[in-house]
C-alpha cells in the first residue's frame, strides 16, 4: 500500500532516490521523449529528418476533418464518463445528452442526404427471424435475477433491430442512430421497479449513452471532412476488436476445462503443452496459416471436404452477393451448377477484397491463446475450493459453477486481457505489412490506421501527419480503456 512520504523525509533520505534515478532517466529518454516529440512535430509539416514547416492543425484537418467537433465530443464522452455512476442530475443531463442528443442530431442530418431509397421488408424477414432466435436462446440461457440480463438484452435489440432496418433498405447509421434513439427514449421511461424485473436500469443507460457517443462518432467519421482511408481503417479496427472479443471465449473455456481435470498430473502437462507453443517464433505461425489460406491450401481443402464450401456458395447464390460467384455468371446457373462450382472451388482469401477481413477473423482458429489460457488458470488456481464444495451442496452444475463462480472471480484476469486485447488491435499493423507490404492487401482493404501511420512517415516522407495519427490513436485507446476501467467492476 502507498505511503504518504513528508518533505522531511525526502531531504532526509534523498541519497536513496539515486538509485531510482537511472530507471527514471532511461523511461524519460526512451518513452516520454518520443512521445513528447510526436506531441510537438504533429503541428509541422516534418519529413522526419530536415524540413519542418509550422502549419498549425492541418494535420489534425487532414485527418480528422473539423477538429473543433472532434473535440466536444471528445470533452462530452470524458464528462458523462466520469460523472456516469454519480447517480446526480448532472450525470442523468450528461447520459441523456449523449443517448438522446446524440441520435437525434445524427437523425437530423442524415434526413438532409436521404438515407432512405427504397424499403424493401422482405429482406428484413431472415435477419428478424434469426435475431428472435437469439434472443429466445440467450433469454433461456440466463437466469431471470441475473444482473447482466438486462444489458445482454439491451445488445441484442440494438444489434438485431439495427440489422433488421438495415435489410429493409436504410442507410446504416440512419437505421442505428434510430435504432438507438428508440432504446434510449423506452430506458429513459422506465422505472426501476423490482417487481416488474426491471434490473440495473442505470447500468443500461450508461451503455445506452456509450452507443449514442458511438453513433455520433461514426457520424462524424463520414460527414466531418477526414480521411477516408482512416475512418475506414478504423471500420475494420472495430470489426477485429469485436471478433477479438469473441475470441477471447475459448481461451476462457480452456482454462476452465484444465483446472477442472481431476488429475493433478493431467493439470500439470496440459500447462507444459500451452507453454510449448511460445518458444515458436510468431513468423513461423503467420507464414503457416498464409500457406493455409492460399488457394491451393489446406482451408479450402477442408471447407470442400466438409461441405461448408457449398453452403458458402448457396449463401452467396441465393443472396446474389457476388461474393464467389460473378452476378452475371450466377443469373444463367442451376444449384446443380453451384454444386459443382463449389466441389472444386479454390477462393484466394487473401487476394480478394471481399475475403480477406473474414480471413483474419478466422486466422488463429480455435483461438486458444496461449498467454491468455495461462493468465485465466493462474486466476482459476487461486479459487478456493471450499466455494466448489458449498456449489455441490447446493447442487449447482458446471454451467452455473461457470456463471457464478469462475467467471466473477477471473474478471481482474478478463480485465486486463480486455485492455491488452484493445490496444493490440488497434495498434496493429506489423501482419498486415508482412503480408501485403504497405499497400494494404487488395484494395487497400486492410489499410488499418498503423499502417497508414506507417506509410505517411517512412514511404510518402509525411512524418508530421503520421504524428497526428499517433496521436488520434492514443485518445481512443484512452477512452476505451477508460471505459474498461470504469465498467467492468471487479467485486469480489
Amino acid at each position: 500500500m502507498a505511503k504518504d512520504i513528508s518533505l522531511k523525509q525526502v531531504v532526509t533520505y534523498w541519497p536513496l532516490y539515486l538509485f531510482v534515478l537511472p530507471s527514471a532517466l532511461l523511461v524519460a529518454t526512451f518513452s516520454y521523449f518520443p512521445a513528447g516529440s510526436a506531441i510537438y512535430h504533429s503541428a509541422f509539416r516534418w519529413n522526419g529528418n530536415s524540413i519542418k514547416i509550422f502549419i498549425g492543425s492541418a494535420n489534425f484537418q487532414k485527418s480528422l476533418g473539423t477538429p473543433s467537433y472532434w473535440i466536444a465530443t471528445l470533452i462530452v464522452t470524458m464528462i458523462m464518463i466520469y460523472h456516469s455512476q454519480k447517480g446526480n442530475t448532472f450525470s442523468s443531463v450528461m447520459k441523456m445528452v449523449c443517448g438522446l442528443g446524440m441520435p437525434l442530431l445524427n437523425l437530423i442530418i442524415l434526413l438532409r442526404i436521404r438515407p432512405i431509397e427504397s424499403l424493401n421488408y422482405m429482406d428484413a424477414v431472415v435477419p428478424a427471424i434469426v435475431w428472435v432466435g437469439v434472443w429466445l436462446l440467450i433469454r433461456w440461457l440466463m437466469d431471470v435475477d441475473s444482473e447482466v440480463r438486462g444489458p445482454v438484452t439491451l445488445a441484442l435489440f440494438l444489434l438485431g433491430s439495427g440489422s433488421v432496418l438495415g435489410h429493409m433498405g436504410l442507410h446504416p447509421n440512419f437505421a442505428w442512430s434510430l435504432d438507438v434513439l428508440i432504446a434510449g427514449i423506452m430506458l429513459w421511461t422506465l422505472r426501476d421497479k423490482p417487481e416488474k424485473r426491471v434490473y440495473k436500469l442505470e447500468g443500461m443507460r450508461i451503455f445506452q449513452s456509450l452507443a449514442g457517443v458511438g453513433i455520433f462518432v461514426w457520424s462524424l467519421a463520414l460527414h466531418a471532412g477526414g480521411e477516408v482511408a482512416l475512418w475506414s481503417g478504423f471500420s475494420v479496427i472495430m470489426v477485429l476488436v469485436l471478433a477479438n472479443l469473441v475470441k477471447m471465449l475459448p481461451s476462457i473455456t480452456t482454462a476452465v476445462v484444465v483446472n477442472r481435470l481431476k488429475s493433478e498430473k493431467a493439470n500439470y502437462w496440459y500447462r507444459v503443452l500451452f507453454v510449448v507453443p511460445m518458444i515458436i517464433p510468431g513468423m513461423v505461425y503467420l507464414l503457416l496459416w498464409k500457406f493455409f489460406f492460399e488457394s491451393g491450401g489446406l482451408f479450402n481443402l477442408v471447407l470442400r471436404k466438409t461441405g461448408i464450401m457449398h453452403v458458402i456458395y448457396l449463401i452467396d447464390f441465393w443472396g446474389e452477393k457476388g461474393v464467389f460467384i460473378g452476378l452475371k455468371e450466377a443469373s444463367t446457373m442451376t444449384v446443380s451448377q453451384v454444386m459443382e462450382a463449389a466441389s472444386v472451388a479454390a477462393p484466394a482469401w487473401l487476394g480478394s477484397p471481399d475475403l480477406v477481413l473474414p480471413a483474419f477473423i478466422i486466422w488463429g482458429f480455435p483461438w486458444v491463446g496461449v498467454v491468455g489460457v495461462l493468465i485465466y488458470l493462474a486466476g482459476l488456481q487461486s479459487i478456493d475450493q471450499a466455494i466448489y464444495e458449498a456449489a455441490d451442496l447446493d447442487g449447482v452444475g458446471a454451467f452455473g459453477k461457470f456463471l457464478n463462480i469462475e467467471l466473477p472471480l477471473i474478471l481482474t484476469q478478463v480485465r486486463i486481457n480486455l485492455v491488452l486485447m484493445i490496444i493490440g488491435t488497434l495498434q496493429m499493423y506489423g501482419m498486415i505489412l508482412i503480408l501485403f507490404g504497405d499497400s494494404g492487401g487488395p484494395n487497400g482493404k486492410m489499410m488499418v490506421p498503423g499502417l497508414l501511420m506507417f506509410r505517411s512517415a517512412f514511404v510518402e516522407g509525411y512524418a508530421g501527419y503520421a504524428c497526428s495519427i499517433g496521436l488520434v490513436l492514443f485518445f481512443l485507446i484512452l477512452v476505451l480503456t477508460e471505459i474498461n476501467n470504469r465498467f467492468v467492476r471487479v467485486e469480489k
